[in-house]
């Protein structure tokens, strides 16, 4: 095993380079969250959806999210466990990069739906410390329920040294996995409430250590030049999807295998896919949702026909898109770090 490094700054010097097919699957993947945040009620009855909105939702729920922790857990190998980062140089980089959004975004929620709460579907939410701290605490009862993802990959990025401990040989390896898979196997529970989402820890371990030892071993290349293996394998997804129970890791995992052998594959033939948001995919993660909650408040509130949910999906995953594109190019220009931080970018 490399000497591990004190500081990044060596590594920073090193490979720079974007894995192309990473990219498209980034791409993917944010644009599945993104469709998924689309909610064409009916308001017949509480929280009961079209036909069309329920199967678009039901497909996207079923690995979009274990697909974020796989490409996330694949790239803190790739670009930091992989060239030697010590434990200290992850934590200060993970408070610029993770910590100061999710203080940030917590805040503005907090402001905008105290503001707005009178058309929110929650109900008012109170501006004060203790309502912000709580919402800290557990963000899945918030203001940005979304944020329960940032807070559960604050977890893993606090378990770095346990990574790098576990990858000095293929038994620890080995084991870790195993470990991550108890709580499938076993039926663990993994609905605990607060410290900061706690409880998705065991819900992502797997796919989130999964995709180190993804990377680490290079398995991706098993998809190159190979179209029949993803063609195979998104006929075995939707066979999971409409054939297995809701939140099945069967079906997370085959949908995770699926994304990443097109992403393969389209890198040598539409090496552009998704070029224009796919390097913001994290500030759509938190920007994206505030222009698709207006719309579903003002907008499809009052014309919620069954008619006309195509045209709200385009409109609303546009919207989020291209606000979040804006926007991140917009704060990229302010001269101050900390706002750009408070953005999640440099």
């Amino acid at each position: 095993m490399p000497e591990t490094s004190t500081h990044p700054t060596a590594a920073a010097s090193a490979t720079k380079e974007k894995i192309l097919w990473l990219s498209i699957v980034q791409g993917w993947a944010i644009l599945l969250v993104v469709v998924g945040h689309v909610n064409c009620y009916t308001y017949a009855a509480e929280g009961e959806m079209y036909g069309l909105c329920t199967w678009v939702t039901r497909l996207c729920y079923a690995f979009h999210m274990p697909l974020f922790m796989f490409v996330s857990g694949g790239l803190l190998y790739y670009s930091r466990l992989a060239k030697g980062w010590s434990a200290k140089a992850v934590y200060a980089d993970k408070f610029k990069r993770l910590v100061l959004p999710y203080l940030f975004f917590i805040l503005l929620a907090m402001v905008l739906k105290g503001v707005l709460g009178g058309y929110t579907k929650r109900g008012a939410v109170d501006i004060s410390l203790p309502t912000y701290l709580s919402a800290l605490f557990n963000p899945s009862e918030g203001p940005l329920v979304e944020m329960w993802f940032v807070a559960t990959l604050l977890w893993f990025m606090a378990m770095y040294p346990l990574f790098r401990w576990s990858m000095r040989n293929q038994y620890l390896e080995t084991g870790l996995l195993a470990v991550t898979l108890l709580p499938f196997v076993a039926g663990m529970p993994w609905d605990t409430n607060g410290w900061f989402n706690l409880g998705g820890v065991p819900r992502y371990a797997f796919y989130f250590f999964g995709g180190m030892l993804f990377f680490k071993y290079r398995l991706y290349r098993y998809a190159r030049g190979r179209i029949w293996v993803a063609a195979a394998l998104t006929g075995v997804f939707l066979a999971c999807v409409f054939g297995l129970r809701d939140g099945s890791a069967v079906t997370a995992t085959v949908g995770i295998l699926m994304s990443v052998a097109w992403g393969v594959i389209a890198e040598g033939r539409f090496p552009r896919l998704f070029s224009s948001f796919r390097d913001y995919s994290f500030q759509i993660f938190l920007i994206g949702i505030f222009p698709q909650m207006f719309l579903e408040l003002f907008i499809w509130r009052r014309f919620p026909y069954e008619g006309l949910q195509i045209p709200f999906y385009v409109i609303s995953c546009c919207s989020a898109l291209l606000t979040a594109v804006v926007v991140s190019k917009c704060v990229k220009r302010i001269p101050s770090r900390l706002v750009r931080r408070f953005f999640g970018l440099k």
